[in-house]
């Protein structure tokens, strides 16, 4: 990978990629594995970064967990729930990878070419990209680009705002208090192509249907049905 930064195209993507995490990848291929959605890999039939964004997933929220422990040592289980979710949210991770210009150097399959990226590829992506870092360069150098990464986000944070951003935390957190099982969501209805999918989500609160909410992604369906079913509870 030396010299990326004088390169154009999809290598000056990759080498500003790694500047902007903090850390050059002694293993390229785990870079460019991360870096390849399941379309690309279908045609190709080579590995996709699936697996890879699996184990980002959970780093990042482990490291994310630790570095609200650590910033905010009087803040409440509740608050670092919601503002774990906050900050590692589809929006949020999608808001990163475009800082980092992640997009110009994803490898994407034919139907996805045109046009920008949707920001559930990206969020994915980004997590593949951290779990291939953890790979590379083990639990500190993935601790230290997440907080290079996130550090600016947890500043602009307002705690009294969060109930009202992390539906499905607060809505979680109510469950609970309230001796009530957790919140289930069920998938009842994909549309769309396979690249501008629409899912459409339904929350059981309490033993019955509470609410629906539909979104771009799984996550934000979930989160849109959380929030419609806070504002049927307040009703």
């Amino acid at each position: 990978m030396a010299g990326r930064q004088g390169m154009s195209g999809r290598q000056g993507a990759l080498g500003r990629l790694e500047a902007g995490l903090g850390h050059r990848f002694a293993r390229p291929e785990l870079l460019e594995q991360a870096l390849r959605h399941r379309s690309a890999a279908h045609e190709q039939k080579i590995p996709s970064s699936e697996r890879l964004e699996f184990l980002g997933d959970a780093a990042l929220s482990h490291a994310v967990a630790a570095l609200l422990f650590a910033r905010w040592p009087d803040a409440s289980e509740g608050d670092l729930t919601r503002a774990r979710a906050a900050l590692v949210r589809e929006a949020s991770l999608a808001g990163l990878a475009e800082r980092l210009g992640l997009a110009a150097a994803l490898e994407l399959g034919s139907g996805l070419r045109e046009g920008a990226a949707p920001p559930a590829v990206l969020a994915d992506a980004l997590e593949a990209v951290l779990g291939a870092l953890l790979l590379d360069g083990g639990w500190r150098s993935l601790r230290a680009a997440v907080n290079r990464l996130v550090s600016p986000l947890l500043a602009t944070l307002d705690p009294a705002q969060l109930a009202l951003e992390e539906p499905k935390s607060t809505l979680q957190e109510l469950a609970q208090k309230q001796g009530l099982p957790l919140p289930v969501y069920r998938e009842v209805e994909t549309r769309g192509p396979a690249h501008r999918r629409v899912y459409v989500y339904e929350v059981e609160f309490g033993g019955r249907v509470l609410a629906r909410g539909e979104g771009p992604s799984k996550k934000a369906a979930q989160q849109e049905a959380a929030r419609h079913g806070l504002e049927t509870l307040e009703a």
